[in-house]
């Protein structure tokens, strides 16, 4: 199998969560007045569910741009880190691979891409496995936004969709916890994310990621001594 098939076998357990996810946020496009175009436009060029759920809601409301797009900016922050981990696969790639992986980085991909490491013995091979995640994604991600800006929140009600996409995560997540070191960062990142949830503007995920990273920096360093 052709690392390129890997990464879309990689992320079909999540699509369940992906696809009601999509619906809603085609929802929210025609519950905001958004052409069809305008939607499809600001699916596109932004491509991150959770900041264009919360730019649209601001848009409802008619709030100045300028906390429209510094909204988007912040919520999307993570995805720095995610960019500074996936800059190794890449360094001997074109500047297209290098612009197609940094546009089509979201959340899901780059859970694939940590859970499926030790499968990737080269970087063309972590790019092919990338994009592979990236094509099966921006399909699923684009056609249920389309469904759902046509037909509505077609998810059923009783469906909680918060915690589809966590729990989508948590099953990447955990045959990665391979060793005590794993664990602990784990367990304390899912604790600390808990204390800093509610920090302005959505940022305790930042501040959770990098801390988080400090610590596995100090666990390594140690192990390193030993």
């Amino acid at each position: 199998m052709s690392h390129f098939k890997m990464g879309i076998k990689s992320v079909l357990p999540i699509i369940s969560g992906i696809i009601p996810f999509g619906a809603v946020m085609g929802s929210a496009f025609a519950e905001a007045k958004l052409s069809f175009w305008q939607a499809m436009l600001m699916n596109t060029t932004v491509y991150a569910g959770a900041a264009q759920l919360a730019t649209v809601d601001l848009m409802k409301m008619n709030a100045a741009i300028f906390v429209v797009v510094a909204t988007g900016l912040i919520i999307n922050l993570r995805f720095l880190l995610y960019s500074a981990a996936m800059s190794p696969y890449l360094k001997n790639s074109s500047f297209i691979v290098k612009f197609l992986t940094a546009f089509t980085l979201t959340d899901q991909s780059y859970a694939a891409m940590s859970a499926n490491h030790d499968k990737i013995s080269s970087n063309e091979e972590a790019t092919q496995f990338y994009l592979g995640t990236a094509f099966c994604m921006i399909l699923t991600w684009h056609a249920s936004v389309i469904a759902g800006y046509a037909f509505g929140n077609f998810a059923p009600t009783y469906l909680n969709l918060d915690y589809a996409i966590p729990l989508s995560f948590v099953a990447l997540l955990m045959p990665t916890l391979k060793t005590n070191g794993h664990r602990a960062v784990a367990l304390f990142s899912s604790l600390i994310s808990l204390l800093f949830y509610g920090f302005p503007l959505k940022t305790g995920m930042m501040v959770t990621a990098l801390i988080s990273i400090a610590l596995a920096w100090v666990i390594i360093q140690k192990k390193n001594k030993v």
